[in-house]
């Protein structure tokens, strides 16, 4: 576009009061035809406002997901205390960007929606980026105004980034399998990426961002993308699937839509209440993930050592069978088998199912793994897309060692554990 069909687009009353009534206490930035950034802090009161910055070459327009008493008085210098003071609140912006292309972006965003709603919150924003991802918003206004008795204001960035990471977690096993059946297998999924992957996890292949910081931006809604001239355009759910990159042409989108909703009052303290606790636990998974990894014998260990899951697998199983190879794989590396010996064991398991799977699907699946750098760390114990999702698991004395509950996080340490 250029420089007059940018006017042109800005100009329209109903964009000017969309970025306007998005603007309001929030700091905003813009990007300049040479891809630079307008000097922060800056603001938009007024109508001549905005188009004061078109005109000077403005072409996209971003906010903070933060919200300001005064954003005039931000510095970069400020310290917590001081930014804490002058925040009134803070918005959930989860962003999801996808080198696979928009399809797979959309199954994420599927996935993040069925999240939300799953914890009853119904009233979310959702928009096209504006280029190869979506944009999802849970308002200011549905999370709790207090978090472990501290104002939730003052907990930027640190609570909407253990939300974020919460939600990637649920998602995550989901959308592998959404990527793999988009794509057809393991293999052909890896090929959409350069080099060896080192975890088998969909956020290699579709981002959804977890890390922001402080004074961070999103791009407004109906504000253009500068490298696409399409809009960043809110969305209703059921336009979802069958949304193309098209559909946000400045001539085609339907102005006048919202992106923040008016949901319910704290309708996501639940979903911050089982994130915050998520997190706590999260260095706890990671000393478990730890222990995983050191784990190298230097004989392969029998199956009668391996935990009644994995036997229950090893017996033939009915349901479950494709995330099974991925399990099986895994765990006999951990033991120390070698390929050949893992290749012949697949085999005389797939016999025992009813009905097996394809030879050649779990052929494809052996050299996918073959060519990783390193053995991948099989499921934890505890994630629900496993061995409980199609009852494999039966708990021994070990597993619980000695309590009610189940001790053991992983079936790799089973074998090492003492009863």
């Amino acid at each position: 576009m250029d420089r007059n069909e940018v006017i042109d687009y800005y100009k329209q009353e109903e964009i000017l009061e969309s970025i306007l009534q998005v603007s309001k206490n929030r700091e905003v930035g813009g990007t300049l035809y040479n891809g630079r950034y307008t000097s922060r802090p800056n603001v938009l009161q007024y109508k001549n406002d905005l188009m004061g910055l078109v005109k000077k070459g403005v072409v996209a327009f971003h906010a903070s997901v933060e919200r300001w008493k005064n954003p005039m008085k931000l510095d970069t210098k400020m310290r917590k205390d001081d930014m804490n003071r002058l925040r009134n609140g803070w918005d959930l912006i989860l962003d999801i960007d996808s080198d696979m292309g928009l399809e797979a972006a959309k199954l994420a965003a599927k996935r993040i929606i069925q999240v939300l709603e799953d914890y009853k919150i119904e009233d979310y924003g959702l928009k096209f980026s504006g280029r190869r991802g979506f944009h999802i918003c849970v308002p200011w206004r549905a999370f709790p105004k207090k978090v472990d008795f501290e104002d939730t204001s003052n907990q930027f960035p640190e609570i909407p980034q253990a939300v974020a990471s919460y939600i990637r977690e649920k998602i995550k096993p989901l959308l592998l399998q959404d990527l793999i059946e988009l794509k057809g297998s393991f293999h052909e999924l890896s090929q959409d990426i350069e080099g060896h992957v080192d975890r088998l996890t969909p956020f290699v292949f579709v981002e959804v961002e977890k890390d922001w910081g402080k004074r961070h931006l999103f791009r407004m809604p109906y504000s253009l993308h500068d490298s696409t001239w399409l809009v960043s355009y809110p969305l209703k759910k059921e336009e979802l699937d069958g949304f193309e990159m098209e559909d946000a042409s400045p001539g085609r989108v339907e102005l006048g839509r919202e992106f923040f909703k008016n949901v319910e009052r704290a309708c996501a303290k639940d979903l911050v209440v089982d994130a915050v606790n998520w997190m706590s636990k999260k260095r706890e998974r990671k000393e478990d993930k730890e222990e995983v990894e050191k784990i190298k014998p230097t004989d392969p260990i029998p199956e009668d050592r391996f935990p009644p899951c994995i036997k229950n697998i090893l017996d033939g199983i009915p349901g479950g069978r494709k995330r099974s190879v991925f399990v099986l794989i895994t765990f006999l590396r951990r033991m120390g088998w070698d390929w050949e010996k893992v290749e012949e064991r697949l085999g005389a398991w797939n016999d025992k199912n009813d009905p097996p799977l394809q030879e050649n699907y779990i052929n494809t699946q052996l050299k996918w793994f073959k060519r990783q750098e390193r053995d991948l760390v099989s499921p934890s114990c505890d994630n629900g897309m496993y061995y409980r999702s199609f009852g494999v698991c039966s708990p021994d004395k070990k597993c619980k060692q000695g309590t009610d509950e189940i001790k053991i996080k992983n079936p790799v340490v089973y074998p090492f554990k003492k009863k």
